[in-house]
């Protein structure tokens, strides 16, 4: 059973589990380390956050092929793929190359179908007008799935998300199922998106739903505050967390052919004054969802807030 937690057990106590498919912690490092560990550059609330885990109920396998880090059971895989400072500077041409890698490791391991995509870059709001680096990583990494054959039916959950250290992480997990990918019929197709947010449209679905093991999973995008494709509550904290819990709950009811329970929030904050009001909020109306709290740069810049969800 694929299952995530918040937990601030030592890194290395976690990876020495042979259960833990990835452990994240939150440090202001993106950098490689060992395959199992993902460090995003994310930083945490306190001055000992929790670090994010992700365990099976298999025991993992790990390596690293050329550039590309990935632990695997018999039916997942987990592969990450860093940029270093250097290569952020052409932030487009290196996310496709990264792109690229990860999906040929990922099929050369026998998976043929990502299901969750996860991009954490520096400065992701720097540059205007198409010159943004977050539109330049979206048209490379569109460019990478065109090159895959990927279609926008084919595009999962994905979230990205800005950090304040140098270099980027790009990590995902496949499967050897056929996933599910859904939209959101309160907002525009983010592949759909109108020409003004960039050359290249985000290439994610909003939730993807998929069964391991006979067990099923749904994953929820990284999710904020847009109605259509225009964002809503700008300054506005509390009506930024009011449409991005409109929108999940949409997702609830019209993506979710299980029927799912919610299990977790990772919640991006991009002040650290917010944090409070913005976790007083969510566990007043999630009481039973384990919350992990980020500081991070959200892809729009007038947007306060992103969460995204896993549920089982």
């Amino acid at each position: 059973m694929l299952k995530q937690q918040f937990i601030s057990t030592p890194v290395k106590e976690v990876l020495a589990d042979d259960y833990t498919l990835a452990v994240i912690p939150l440090a202001k490092q993106c950098e490689p380390f060992e395959a199992g560990m993902i460090t995003t550059g994310l930083e945490g609330i306190a001055a000992r956050s929790a670090s994010e885990v992700w365990t099976v109920s298999l025991p993992t396998e790990r390596g690293q092929t050329g550039n590309t880090y990935w632990s695997k059971t018999s039916e997942l895989i987990c592969l990450a793929h860093w940029l270093s400072k250097d290569e952020c500077e052409n932030i487009e041409y290196s996310t496709q190359k990264a792109y690229e890698s990860v999906l040929s490791v990922m099929t050369e391991h026998g998976f043929s179908y990502p299901f969750r995509f996860w991009n954490y870059l520096p400065a992701i709001n720097a540059g205007t007008g198409d010159d943004e680096l977050y539109k330049k990583f979206c048209t490379g990494r569109l460019k990478a799935f065109e090159n895959a054959g990927l279609t926008p039916a084919s595009f999962p959950a994905a979230s990205a998300l800005g950090h304040h250290s140098d270099g980027a992480v790009i990590y995902l997990f496949a499967s050897n199922q056929v996933p599910q990918h859904f939209k959101n019929n309160h907002q525009v197709n983010a592949y759909e998106y109108p020409r003004q947010y960039g050359v290249s449209s985000p290439s994610f679905a909003r939730a993807t739903a998929v069964s391991l093991n006979a067990v099923n999973y749904l994953f929820i995008s990284g999710t904020a505050s847009i109605t259509g494709h225009q964002t809503l509550g700008e300054n506005d904290l509390e009506k930024q967390l009011e449409v991005t819990q409109s929108n999940i709950e949409h997702l609830l009811t019209t993506a979710n052919p299980e029927s799912l329970s919610l299990s977790t929030f990772k919640v991006y904050v991009r002040h650290p004054d917010d944090v409070a009001f913005t976790r007083n909020w969510l566990e007043a109306r999630y009481p039973g969802v384990e919350m992990l709290f980020t500081i991070a740069d959200i892809c729009r810049k007038e947007l306060l807030v992103e969460i995204e969800c896993f549920c089982i």
